[in-house]
């Protein structure tokens, strides 16, 4: 699987959850089963809240009615702390989550943990010569932005097939295929507009650097791009209504907003939505998939199984050790090696974006070999 190509998780050859947007059926694992498993990754209000954005748009709403942070109100003030502790416990916590997956899982194959230890090591190298040279360190940042909007969309095309799978949504071929489209066209036209329309590939301040605009690319490939995507859009709102008119199904709620959710997030521009986004779509979404998948695993090496509610777990001696451990080493790579950095006189701005650039690209690659939902004990912890 050539995970490293934008392209790569859509092939069709292999399906991975929740980080690659591959094709596979979810009917053999939904209708083989006897009983209905538990609807939702945590539980109803959770779900809505972390997995698919309701978080990101009620505090984008508070922000429109005139709250910003760093005011000196009551409100701003409450409204900054929790964008300060949401990005602590959240963003800054989801990339180790992806390293306990990894090495303490007994579903990752010691192949897989071979791989992350070498792309880590290819990273490191790549990284040590970006802090040398800032415009090797703008084009790595530029990279990752762009394998950002494949990463995005790719895991919420796994947790939309999570929903289908809980809720015995059985996907036919048609279905399956429009929806995948649907989400395929939104990416190459995010990423198409990144390099031919100036205001959307250019950022004036990334963490303290400038990332030039590569461009500019014809307007027809955009335009392409974009006339996909809006007959995707009519075909799989057809598909949902017939669906619903033929056999009383309805899609899964938490699945259409989890999809409206990520368009309207990759759509917009850098700027105070998608910083949003960031922490209260995409890495609340990966953390409440991993921590339940946590949460199963324990449980299963008990003994015993979880099929309703996972609030109850939460006070489990375990559950609060791994949430512990995630936001320290969080702590760790995003603050304090950065700072650790700074202090020995590595340029700020540099420093800054090559470590984000060196996490997030390893995260990404990372997830694309270890969910795999055709290994029977990851999908069965994972549904």
């Amino acid at each position: 699987m050539q995970t490293s190509s934008i392209n790569s998780d859509l092939s069709g050859d292999e399906q991975t959850l929740p980080d690659s947007l591959l094709e596979n059926s979810t009917s053999s694992s939904t209708s083989s089963s006897t009983s209905r498993p538990h609807p939702w990754i945590l539980s109803p209000v959770l779900d809505y809240l972390f997995c698919c954005g309701g978080l990101m748009w009620i505090l984008a709403g508070i922000e429109q009615l005139g709250v910003k942070p760093g005011e000196q109100t009551y409100p701003s003030i409450i409204l900054g702390g929790v964008l300060f502790w949401g990005s602590l416990l959240l963003s800054e916590a989801h990339g180790p989550a992806t390293l306990v997956r990894v090495f303490r899982s007994h579903t990752t194959p010691r192949s897989v943990r071979l791989f992350v230890i070498a792309w880590a090591v290819v990273l490191i190298t790549i990284s040590i010569c970006a802090l040398q040279s800032e415009p090797l360190a703008q084009l790595f940042t530029k990279i990752t932005l762009v394998w950002l909007v494949q990463h995005y969309i790719a895991q919420t095309f796994g947790v939309v097939l999570i929903y289908c799978m809980k809720r015995g949504f059985d996907l036919s071929k048609i279905e399956r295929g429009v929806l995948q489209w649907l989400l395929r066209s939104l990416m190459l036209f995010v990423i198409l507009r990144m390099f031919t329309v100036p205001a959307y590939g250019h950022i004036k301040d990334f963490l303290g650097m400038e990332i030039p605009f590569y461009g500019p690319l014809p307007f027809w490939p955009m335009y392409t791009a974009a006339f996909i995507l809006t007959l995707c859009c009519f075909a799989f709102v057809g598909l949902v209504v017939a669906r619903y008119l033929r056999k009383k199904q309805m899609f899964p709620i938490p699945a259409l907003v989890t999809i409206f959710s990520v368009a309207a997030l990759t759509l917009s521009q850098r700027d105070a939505f998608f910083l949003l986004g960031v922490t209260f779509y995409h890495a609340s979404q990966y953390l409440a998939v991993t921590y339940s998948y946590f949460l199963k695993e324990e449980a299963q090496k008990e003994g015993r199984t979880i099929t309703g509610s996972h609030l109850k777990e939460f006070l489990n001696l375990r559950s609060l050790a791994y949430i512990f451990l995630l936001v320290c080493a969080g702590f760790m790579l995003t603050i304090g090696l950065p700072q650790g950095m700074i202090r020995n006189g590595v340029t700020e701005n540099i420093c800054l974006c090559v470590l984000y650039s060196m996490s997030n690209c390893h995260h990404f690659l990372t997830d694309a070999f270890v969910w795999r939902i055709r290994k029977k004990e990851v999908r069965e912890l994972l549904v």
